[in-house]
């Protein structure tokens, strides 16, 4: 899948780069004897990162001209992490005019990562000319905030005729009826259970390769492919460990593959 997502975000920053382009006033993007163009100071930069296991991240990124082919950065991102076993089944039950929303079975804490990184954007090769792409690599680390949210499913309780459905999240009691798919209604709203996040610290680090697309534009736009690592502190547990889950292990070590997207700025 990822490969695909990887395709359609470089067919897409190639048509917005050739379009911001061919609008530059005449007085930018131009090469002297150097073949360097302008250089700008600074650039500030949305991402969207799509990372394995299906996980979704949203940030930003500013960073400053150290040198010609260097950058330093600084950035902030919250997105999610899941479990490589999480698998959502939709069953479609129906209780008076409600129909039941999806679920994943096993589950029992929905994670989220906020991370603060500092890192350093290093080109391999000249800066391209126009309508050119430079190619090269950034790394970065540093904290990640853990926001561990309990995971709750609605259960239909009762007789046929006086049955309710009842929001529960995991615990040692009701074990057996979380791991009960002829018992499960379906997911409860999200909003259940953010009054009980609760605060998990950690670290990260990522490399990646990096892809400008025209890199003297004031439009900055490019693409990253890489691999991101977390640690968090404490018990992070997303999934139910039990006979019940075969293969399911919980680990303080999150390792996945993504690939960014970034639009945004330079002057």
């Amino acid at each position: 899948m990822l490969r695909y997502l990887f395709h359609i975000a470089v067919a897409f920053l190639l048509c917005v780069s050739l379009h911001a382009q061919q609008r530059l006033p005449v007085n930018q993007n131009i090469y002297g004897a150097t073949g360097r163009g302008i250089i700008y100071d600074n650039e500030m930069s949305f991402n969207v990162k799509l990372a394995t296991p299906r996980n979704f991240v949203v940030g930003v990124r500013s960073g400053k001209l150290v040198a010609f082919d260097k950058m330093r950065y600084w950035s902030a991102s919250l997105g999610t992490i899941r479990n490589s076993r999480e698998r959502r089944e939709n069953i479609d039950n129906l209780f008076g005019n409600r129909i039941s929303r999806a679920y994943v079975f096993g589950k029992q804490n929905q994670l989220y990562a906020l991370r603060v990184g500092f890192g350093q954007r290093k080109y391999l090769s000249e800066k391209a000319r126009q309508r050119g792409v430079a190619v090269g690599y950034s790394y970065e680390f540093g904290p990640t905030l853990g926001l561990l949210k309990p995971y709750y499913l609605e259960f239909r309780v009762g007789d046929l005729g006086n049955a309710v459905l009842v929001d529960q999240r995991y615990d040692e009691e009701n074990a057996a009826a979380f791991l009960n798919q002829d018992r499960i209604f379906g997911a409860s709203a999200w909003t259940l259970g953010l009054d009980e996040i609760s605060l998990r610290p950690g670290i990260h680090a990522k490399a990646a390769a990096h892809f400008a697309f025209g890199a003297f534009d004031e439009v900055a736009k490019s693409l990253e492919a890489g691999l991101m690592v977390d640690f968090l502190l404490g018990n992070s547990d997303i999934m139910i460990e039990s006979d019940l889950t075969p293969g399911v292990t919980n680990s303080p070590l999150f390792l996945s593959l993504f690939i960014n997207v970034q639009i945004g700025k330079r002057w």
